[in-house]
């Protein structure tokens, strides 16, 4: 299987002389990519065409070559087959460090589906620290940012419709000039 492994969003230095994407063969044969193509988040394409990756090794895919801008924010990355079906995708949310890579994770489970923002390793395996997946984990097709929900909405309307009104009739009713024009006592 083909995967998007690593890729560099935000390198230190100029973006466009040191972005880079990677892709991985976790096959045992070497994969053909005539007719595979990768968008970037901004919509642009790259098509594959005449590339191969041998059985487990990798591609590394410079920016100059592909000519696909990776943003710093809210960046995502999609790998299509020859047949235009999604092979593989990657996504963030949020600022990419400086000079971090946005790598594949958890390959020793067999289940590589999480992405962490670590130190990048062109053309190599990811070496990822152990100790700080649980602080930089980004779970895969998942928003690293909740999104505000309806039921927040409904909660924060409740609030506002009962408790805002009991807040001002309390500030009227102790203004005796506000008391006396609202309720019409002395």
């Amino acid at each position: 299987m083909i995967y998007i492994n690593e890729w560099l969003p935000n390198p230190t230095g100029a973006d466009s002389n040191g972005e880079w994407i990677e892709l991985f063969n976790s096959g045992n044969e070497t994969a053909s990519l005539d007719k595979w193509h990768l968008v970037a988040g901004n919509g642009k394409k790259f098509v594959l065409g005449g590339k191969s990756i041998g059985a487990k090794d990798y591609l590394l895919l410079n920016r100059t070559e592909t000519k696909l801008t990776l943003r710093n924010q809210n960046d995502s990355l999609f790998l299509y087959d020859g047949s235009g079906k999604l092979a593989d995708q990657s996504s963030f949310m949020g600022s990419a460090p400086e000079g971090k890579s946005f790598a594949r994770s958890g390959y020793e489970t067999g289940e590589a589906t999480s992405f962490v923002f670590t130190a990048p390793t062109p053309g190599a395996e990811n070496k990822i620290v152990k100790e700080f997946l649980a602080a930089e984990t980004y779970a895969f097709g998942r928003p690293l940012n909740e999104i505000f929900g309806n039921a927040d909405v409904f909660w924060l309307a409740l609030f506002v419709g009962l408790i805002y009104p009991f807040l001002i009739l309390a500030i009227i009713k102790k203004n005796e000039y506000l008391s006396e024009l609202f309720f019409g006592r002395d």
